[in-house]
């Protein structure tokens, strides 16, 4: 079974694959439904979500005058202090919401008693402390919300769940593996001994076990919870529905993460033919599944026909119409642009680049989308250095290691004055960075419509390794 995610990753700033959190602030009424506060792949994020429309005077009392101890608390009513804390979120300020998250719990235990409410309010506390990082703290607030809720409302309650998902990603984050499966799987059992067995609550919680059996190296366990997440969406909508589709295509793309890449097109395939099936070969909806399985061939680095083949098919069906959906054309422009900058033996011209870069001018947003595109360089073909004298990170003594590395970017996507800046240690993967960075290709800048060099782009890869007596 290959991993996941590669021993030796590249990183422009140093951050990794982050699970948002998604606080669900709720005034008198515990949260109405399964779905937890963390994944970001969540369909409906509590944090977007308009707050209490209690009125607040901001010359009274405003978010600063609260970070700042100008003004009591105790004069404010809870509805209030939850608007406030809201301004506090969404501005990121979690340290300085905690203070407000408490006095806000306070506040309901002093008008509302100790029960579900209290208990929601807990968990929003723990939240905003694990994302400050005050994970023990936060630990404490989600037992204690768990406890409160149980007492009042049952063992099997809704309201446990969102805190129990709380708990378990707290214990994700601090590297306690094997607490946050065992939470993670308690959150699910209520959510199906609430809301029944079939219930896609429960989906997003799989995800969750899936991205902690990851961290565990248990990759084939983590393949399971996707598979039974596949399953469960399949008896719900029906496995050759349309409603499965979404589905199919989360499966797919996790594939992909996991380097399956045959599996992962094999769901493309099936995909098409449901739609096939209901919609004709010429149905819009053949796009994505096309366009994805070009997409799965050039991430996989196999310049198989089949893949260029299904992107000029997208292509077709795009234009088919008499008013052509200018975006979608630009899309699939931009992927056989990649592709055949990723494989082509002759040299690119970048004509579809170009296609692209002027379609996007005839859009509303395309300004913002031509600096998305094309603005900075972007991997189009990605090779990676040999993993030869890497060893996992969970593996008795190794130290943490990196190389910097700093390159130009020519007109047409290749590298070169690629120079290894650090390496630590000196000397194990100086070499094989420097030639994956040679060989790989990145999508060029174009600057008000013309291809433009790119200097001193800079990639930083992480690894760990053995130290040698």
């Amino acid at each position: 079974m290959p991993q996941i995610w590669p021993i030796l990753k590249d990183r422009r700033s140093g951050g990794g694959l982050t699970l948002l959190c998604c606080l669900a602030l709720v005034a008198a009424s515990p949260p109405g439904s399964a779905q937890e506060p963390e994944p970001a792949s969540s369909s409906e994020d509590p944090e977007t979500a308009p707050f209490s429309a209690a009125a607040l005077d901001a010359e009274v009392l405003s978010a600063d005058t609260v970070a700042a101890g100008e003004a009591s608390l105790d004069v404010v009513a809870r509805l209030e202090a939850e608007f406030m804390l809201r301004d506090l979120v969404d501005e990121g300020r979690y340290e300085e919401a905690i203070p407000l998250a408490e006095r806000l719990a306070e506040l309901t235990e002093e008008e509302l008693g100790i029960g579900v409410e209290f208990g929601v309010a807990l968990s929003n506390l723990g939240i905003l402390q694990r994302r400050a990082g005050l994970y023990e703290l936060s630990e404490e607030s989600f037992l204690r919300s768990i406890d409160v809720i149980r007492d009042a409302d049952g063992f099997y309650t809704d309201a446990v769940i969102n805190p129990l998902i709380g708990l378990g990603v707290n214990y994700q984050a601090r590297g306690a593996y094997f607490n946050a499966v065992t939470i993670f799987e308690e959150a699910r059992t209520v959510s199906r001994r609430v809301h029944g067995l079939l219930n896609e609550g429960q989906i997003e919680i799989l995800d969750h076990l899936s991205n902690t059996r990851i961290e565990m190296e248990q990759y084939a366990e983590a393949g399971q919870h996707q598979l039974t997440a596949l399953h469960l969406r399949e008896r719900i909508y029906g496995a050759e529905s349309m409603e499965i589709l979404p589905a199919i295509y989360k499966f797919a793309r996790w594939l992909r993460a996991a380097y399956r890449y045959d599996e992962e097109r094999h769901q493309y395939s099936r995909a098409m033919g449901i739609i096939r099936e209901h919609e004709g070969d010429m149905s819009e909806s053949m796009v994505r599944a096309l366009r994805e399985t070009g997409n799965s061939f050039r991430m996989q680095k196999y310049p198989e026909g089949r893949g260029i083949s299904a992107l000029r098919r997208a292509l077709e069906i795009t234009l088919a119409p008499a008013e052509p959906d200018k975006l979608m054309v630009a899309e699939i422009l931009v992927d056989i642009g990649d592709w055949t900058l990723a494989f082509s033996k002759v040299g690119p011209t970048g004509e579809e680049y170009l296609q692209a870069w002027n379609l996007l001018g005839e859009l509303e947003n395309g300004a913002a989308l031509r600096t998305a595109w094309f603005d900075g360089p972007s991997y189009v073909l990605r090779e990676n250095p040999s993993n030869r004298g890497i060893s996992a990170a969970s593996e008795p003594g190794v130290l943490p290691g990196h190389v910097l590395i700093t390159f130009d970017v020519t007109e047409f996507g290749r590298t070169t004055n690629v120079t290894v800046i650090e390496a630590v240690p000196p000397g194990l993967k100086d070499d094989s960075t420097a030639l994956a960075i040679s060989r790989s290709r990145f999508r060029p800048r174009i600057v008000d419509g013309a291809f433009v060099r790119v200097l001193g782009q800079a990639r930083n890869f992480t690894f760990h390794y053995l130290p040698r007596d």
